[in-house]
């Protein structure tokens, strides 16, 4: 069709001999149309007249189609030119804009006409889906793969590649049958302090092969790990600790005398030439036991620990659009505590590759430049913002790579384009995923310039992953429809530690349309003509900045619980060529000051540095829109004018 806004249509074989053929098509039309659009009403003009539809799936279908009758003026969403009076077949003409309408819009809304003669139950029963389209839906799965531990898979690649270098820091280097022996050994020292088979570790070193000896051996006896952000405030970290419980805590010298570590027993990270107690773990080979627990933002101002099994992060390993060639050397550079560890150290060393452990804590663009040519670095996992940084400040940094992945929030596709005329050749992954699917849930790869020409889709779903875009009713809708994301498969973690409730509101068998246990993502999107995932934003105040998923009530949560602060906002402020900011919009209590550094001050109390936001702003009270909700462009524009005050 050449026109998206103008299409032909003839919907006389699905109509048959039914009553008010006219009412049926208008339905059809409005209903297909608030399916893609997530609308819950729509205005059709037919005939000189304007027709409302409001759509409350919890009607009956009949109920349904007495309400259409016409009830409006003005512009109408969809216009129907037809020569017939039951409006059986002539031309649609869309007033608003619903992208990709050319790809079977009219087939939905026949499908539509269909069921609405057909069936007698709740209105949310009739999908808009024509039968050919929901063969596009089913295809919404990655490649199957065997479910496997992490131990037996990283035994597999030490008898195939013994002396291969698996892991490499500034002081250390360790082929794959060394790594395995100190592991071992170092799982004697975790057994002879207390570790046992279900127990965690808590993991607080720098990027080492010591970290990675640590990782191995606690897996090894049929512990989990964590990761330990030393960063973080310590009232935070007592929170996690608290959850966690951890036999003991591996330290280094940085982390050693850390305050919130007090209270845990703490065993010193492995050293080369460390000579360790003969010991031999033993088996454990169930995929579905915990491998690790990550921790992420809370709405409720906890953290909520994500416990992840064996079967999820080797499901990650093994898919075909991620496994690294072994002699790749792979950038070992994210916090352990971050999930996109995950990637960089077990699709590593599940594929035989090696990691590049990056020294200290915070990259400078100039440090990673010339740890990447130095380390003849080929694979590299960059944050969106990160990539951005580089992309614009020293592209000539990503000079030796083969292959560089991005993700943690929208990669931004000029960058990308940037990014392939100073290196053809490379290939650039956009990896989208929340940490309860271990870190990818879905993939878009590209391989040249010519390939950017706006926004980068989130993809297609990767191994031992399917996918489903649901409306509010948990039910499937249009292929190109707006709807939330909600994954199944291998990757789904187990739940939130201690957390039933929280694990019930996210994970669950919610679907009438879907017979498996799904994750709920609270991410809007919908699928391109090409059978992509495109991503649209939150459908709750989830964010993502620098790959950290933030939630914007946890914030305004605890920030109003400053004993002066009576309100309080956290919207984001997203302007064009920078990366997303945080920002605080605060009403102070009567009589109080308008202490923004004391604000600040308390939320770094209690909160890690990426969730401190970055923009402040005093109001008298919230500006409301005329729906009722904060007025974030406002709040935003008041922030970055520095209107009362303060730019913190």
């Amino acid at each position: 069709m050449p026109d998206a806004r103008a299409a032909p249509y003839d919907l006389t074989a699905a109509l048959g001999t039914t009553g008010d053929r006219a009412a049926v098509v208008v339905a059809a039309f409005a209903l297909t149309l608030c399916r893609w659009t997530a609308a819950s009403e729509a205005t059709v003009a037919a005939g000189g007249r304007v027709v409302r539809v409001r759509v409350d799936d919890r009607v009956r279908v009949g109920d349904f189609l007495r309400t259409v009758h016409p009830a409006a003026d003005g512009p109408a969403d969809l216009e129907l030119a037809s020569p017939h009076a039951d409006l059986r077949s002539g031309e649609v003409r869309f007033g608003v804009e619903v992208p990709d309408a050319e790809h079977g819009f009219t087939a939905d809304v026949a499908a539509a006409v269909t069921e609405l003669t057909s069936l007698d139950g709740p209105l949310e029963d009739v999908r808009c889906i024509a039968p050919q389209r929901r063969r596009i839906l089913d295809g919404l799965a990655g490649a199957d793969v065997p479910a496997a531990d992490i131990g037996t898979l990283f035994r597999e690649q030490v008898r195939q590649r013994p002396d291969a270098v698996a892991v490499r820091d500034a002081a250390v280097e360790l082929t794959y049958g060394q790594l395995a022996r100190a592991a071992d050994e170092y799982a004697g020292v975790l057994w002879h302090a207390g570790v046992r088979p279900g127990d965690t570790v808590l993991v607080a070193t720098r990027r080492s092969a010591g970290e990675v000896v640590a990782l191995l051996a606690i897996i090894s006896l049929g512990a989990a790990y964590a990761g330990f952000d030393d960063d973080a405030p310590e009232a935070r970290l007592r929170r996690i600790i608290g959850k966690l419980a951890p036999t003991v805590a591996v330290t280094d010298s940085g982390t050693s005398g850390h305050p919130a570590l007090r209270e845990v027993t703490r065993v010193d990270v492995w050293q080369p030439g460390q000579a360790g107690p003969d010991f031999r773990p033993g088996e454990h080979t169930d995929p579905g036991r915990p491998a690790y627990v990550a921790f992420t933002s809370g709405s409720t101002g906890e953290p909520k620990g994500v416990v992840v099994p064996h079967r999820a992060v080797t499901r990650l390993a093994c898919t075909p659009e991620l496994r690294m060639r072994p002699g790749d050397r792979v950038l070992r550079m994210a916090p352990l505590a971050f999930d996109a560890s995950t990637y960089e150290i077990w699709v590593t060393l599940l594929n035989g590759a090696t990691l590049e452990a990056f020294p200290g804590k915070l990259p400078t663009v100039g440090k990673l430049e010339k740890f990447l040519a130095e380390r003849e670095v080929t694979v590299a996992w960059l944050t969106a913002s990160l990539f951005r940084l580089v992309v614009t400040s020293r592209p000539r940094a990503l000079t030796g790579l083969r292959w560089l992945v991005s993700g943690g929030e929208v990669v931004p596709h000029d960058c990308v384009a940037k990014l392939f005329e100073l290196h053809p050749g490379l290939l650039l992954t956009n990896g989208y995923g929340p940490t309860e699917n271990t870190t990818f849930t879905t993939t878009y790869t590209v391989r040249s310039g010519e390939e950017v020409t706006g926004p980068l889709p989130i993809g297609r779903p990767i191994a031992g992953t399917r996918v489903f875009v649901l409306d509010h009713n948990a039910r499937l809708v249009p292929p190109g429809g707006v709807g939330q994301l909600y994954a199944a498969g291998a990757g789904l973690a187990d739940g939130y530690l201690g957390d039933e409730a929280e694990t019930g509101s996210r994970f669950g068998h919610f679907s009438p349309d879907v017979g498996e246990r799904l994750y709920r993502t609270g991410d809007l999107v919908r699928l391109d003509p090409r059978g992509n995932l495109v991503f649209l934003g939150r459908a709750d105040n989830q964010i993502k900045l620098d790959g950290h998923r933030i939630e914007t009530e946890e914030i305004s949560t605890l920030l109003a619980g400053h004993p002066d602060v009576r309100d309080a906002v956290i919207v984001v402020s997203r302007q064009a060529g920078r990366s997303p900011q945080l920002v605080a919009a605060v009403v102070v209590q009567p009589g109080a000051d308008a202490d923004v550094p004391s604000f600040r001050a308390y939320l770094a109390d209690r909160l890690p540095n990426y969730a401190i936001p970055g923009l402040w702003v005093v109001v008298d009270e919230i500006p409301l829109t005329r729906n009722g909700k904060a007025d974030e462009q406002v709040l935003i524009e008041s922030a970055i004018r520095g209107k009362r005050p303060v730019n913190a």
